[in-house]
């Protein structure tokens, strides 16, 4: 009889992918695609853009990050890219669970030497909360918070909605998100060494906004952490824009 509901309700509520939510068996954890190839971040690793030290591009810019590092598990790339979409805008937010491990594995590897007092997110602005149902960046940190046994808070507010990132320039993207979070009334942050933590990296402009605010409250150290980060090509290109097809920031964060 156990045996029969569980078919009836994988006939209905069938299994995905942990990464990219497509359907798979009811034996499996990851599809056959993901199981055999991701676009996992290899060591070393640049801490200022969270690419592998192959990759980074960080000596061709001069824009400066309020974080002190960042860290990622994936490229956003493949079925890692496919996977996050669906997590946000195609309503999965159960790939979270598996996309959360992933950055805590990164946590533990890359920061285990430092003493978070604890762990937050990049907050959504109301009206995209509600349209949404939920926050992908706070499942995330809520997971996080779980497997690496830090304390979860929720701190921040998105106080202005912004434009759309994507196709913006790198410029236009810090200009976008320059004052736009704020502290919750009643918390403190002085002195705390916080683990921020989003879903997609591309400039870094809101992780900087959002960085530079907690700073400004009095936070003493900003460590970041995300499912994945654009692998920059040459930067950009002659308009200015991003050149490297990034789909993120769909949900105007």
């Amino acid at each position: 009889m156990t045996d029969l509901l569980e078919k009836l309700k994988l006939a209905f509520f069938p299994r995905r992918c942990g990464i990219c939510g497509r359907v798979i068996c009811f034996d499996e954890e990851l599809c056959p695609e993901c199981s055999s190839s991701l676009p996992y971040i290899e060591e070393p690793v640049c801490l200022k853009c969270g690419c592998s030290k192959k990759n980074c591009v960080c000596r061709k810019f001069s824009r400066e990050t309020e974080y002190k590092a960042l860290i990622a598990p994936f490229y956003y790339e493949g079925r890692v890219a496919e996977g996050i979409l669906n997590l946000k805008m195609n309503a999965m937010p159960k790939l979270a669970n598996r996309h959360g491990r992933e950055i805590a594995n990164a946590v533990r590897k890359n920061y285990k030497e430092i003493d978070f007092d604890f762990v937050t997110f990049v907050p959504m602005y109301k009206s995209d909360l509600s349209d949404r149902g939920f926050n992908q960046a706070e499942l995330l940190a809520k997971v996080v918070s779980s497997e690496c046994g830090i304390p979860f808070k929720e701190i921040l507010v998105k106080k202005r909605k912004t434009k759309m990132q994507k196709r913006q320039s790198a410029k236009d993207r810090f200009v976008n998100m320059y004052g736009a979070f704020e502290l919750k009334k009643g918390v403190n942050v002085d002195g705390a060494r916080v683990l921020l933590i989003d879903d997609v990296k591309t400039t870094g402009s809101t992780l900087t906004s959002v960085s530079l605010t907690l700073k400004a409250y009095g936070a003493k150290e900003v460590y970041c952490a995300v499912t994945a980060v654009v692998k920059l090509k040459d930067g950009v290109q002659k308009d200015g824009k991003l050149d490297n097809g990034a789909e993120d920031d769909k949900d105007d964060k």
